[in-house]
């Protein structure tokens, strides 16, 4: 039960943290720096630099944050909230600039964020990203996509200045001033740190004005085959008894594979290069038992052709392939964690059965189970589209495979394998029997009829 991650996070981090406490010292000796002890006349930007070096930096210190936070509040309610205000939204706004630079999205920056402070300091980077979408009219020359993860968070095309949107939060959250300051240098400190993700969208900078980048992008018609697997798996996630389930065939990988390799034998036709197909998305995986869910996600990528990588920090899966892979990776994905939910609610709700071991070793062997039979599906759709297209059927497909490992590879040149233990037995035998009545089709074997 293995995962690929990242190697050298940490160390990439405190690369960045070094340079930042480099540029705070140079700042220092300039002048620009106060003594961090409070006086008076101690400026905000100093506070925010100081709170983020003490809680990020290479010396992180727990106590010298609260000791930061506890002038700023000072500060606050001495009559200093404008300026302060003022200069936050700056550099918040500055942040999100650098997020979103380095490949960030606004929903991948809000999951984040909110796993890594929670509830509170995510809303406080839904109301940066609001501003930085008024300054850069995100609303009118933003791509497609960008402006459907806007609306996803109810971020509307208001013209509030950044300060009237951190205002409104502020009042919204109606907090004392500690918890309002640790929030703003949590989210400073933790954009400051942030490891660069490979760019899926036309970063702020490259957006086209005008009203024709406000128009929707215009999209072909989806092809039948995807239309009716999409309509065949909410059935399937719908019912609630297994033996309906284990009676629908497991050709559902098969017909996948078989629909994938004939779009594959099209696009060798057409002699196009397949590195430039090869394509990245992203995904955001949730608690509880974020590992499980994406060594699920894991088994059915290995079946379709697809490579994951688990950014384990930020609750995010980096998924390389063709597009008619990755399509269907994902519907698959969506049903098969779907239905492992509806298993584990099945399993029972003793006291034993509603342990975090048990319902972790169960989705684990959920997630293994489904692996072994997806390999079957996949090796008998191989072998019958053989028998249709021949021996030229396995130059095309492993120039396929070839090039996705080489884009892999590229964006992600130093990876680790992470392995997962099972710590409850019982879980995991619970598990293997719920995957043998999953449903890999949805009744995709009716798509032919």
């Amino acid at each position: 039960m293995n995962v690929h991650t990242e190697r050298g996070g940490r160390r990439s981090r405190n690369s960045q943290q070094n340079r930042a406490a480099r540029k705070r010292k140079k700042q220092q000796r300039s002048g620009t720096r106060q003594h961090r002890e409070f006086r008076p006349d101690f400026d905000a930007e100093s506070l925010v630099f100081a709170g983020i070096e003490f809680a990020f930096g290479p010396s992180a210190n727990t106590e010298s944050l609260r000791r930061t936070v506890g002038q700023l509040a000072e500060l606050d309610n001495s009559g200093s909230a404008a300026a302060l205000l003022d200069r936050a939204s700056q550099m918040l706004d500055a942040s999100v600039d650098h997020a979103f630079a380095s490949g960030w999205q606004p929903v991948e920056l809000v999951h984040a964020v909110r796993r890594e402070f929670g509830a509170r300091t995510a809303r406080l980077t839904v109301a940066a990203i609001g501003a930085h979408a008024s300054r850069t009219s995100a609303h009118k020359s933003a791509p497609e996509p960008w402006r459907e993860q806007l609306d996803e968070l109810n971020i509307g095309p208001d013209d509030a200045p950044a300060r009237g949107r951190l205002s409104a939060w502020r009042a919204a959250e109606n907090a004392e001033p500690t918890d309002t300051w640790t929030a703003i240098l949590s989210l400073l400190g933790f954009c400051s740190y942030l490891i660069p993700m490979t760019p899926l969208l036309a970063t702020p900078p490259n957006w086209v004005t005008g009203a024709a980048a406000s128009r929707p992008a215009k999209h072909g018609p989806e092809p039948k085959v995807l239309s009716r697997i999409r309509g065949l798996l909410a059935k399937a996630e719908a019912t609630t008894f297994a033996e309906e389930a284990a009676t629908l065939s497991a050709k559902a990988q098969d017909l996948m594979t078989r629909y994938a390799i004939d779009s594959a034998v099209v696009d060798a036709d057409a002699h196009t290069s397949l590195s430039d197909q090869v394509v990245t998305r992203r995904l955001l995986v949730d608690n509880p038992y974020p590992e499980a869910k994406v060594q699920l996600l894991n088994c059915v990528a290995d079946s379709n052709s697809v490579r994951v990588l688990w950014h384990q920090r930020f609750g995010l899966v980096s998924m390389v392939g063709m597009p008619i892979d990755l399509d269907l990776c994902e519907m698959l994905f969506t049903s098969l964690l779907v239905q492992a939910s509806h298993a584990l609610r099945e399993a029972g709700g003793d006291r034993v059965k509603r342990s975090p071991s048990f319902r972790r070793s169960f989705l684990l062997a959920f997630a293994t189970r489904i692996g072994e039979r997806l390999a079957i599906a996949r090796e008998q759709a191989g072998r019958d589209a053989s028998s249709q297209y021949g021996k030229e059927l396995v130059p095309i497909m492993a120039e396929r495979i070839e090039a996705v490992g080489s884009v892999f590879e590229k964006q992600f040149p130093s990876i680790v394998t992470t392995s997962h233990s099972v710590t409850n037995a019982h879980g995991w035998q619970t598990g293997r029997v719920a995957a043998e009545l999953a449903d890999l089709s949805g009744g995709r074997e009716r798509i032919a009829e």
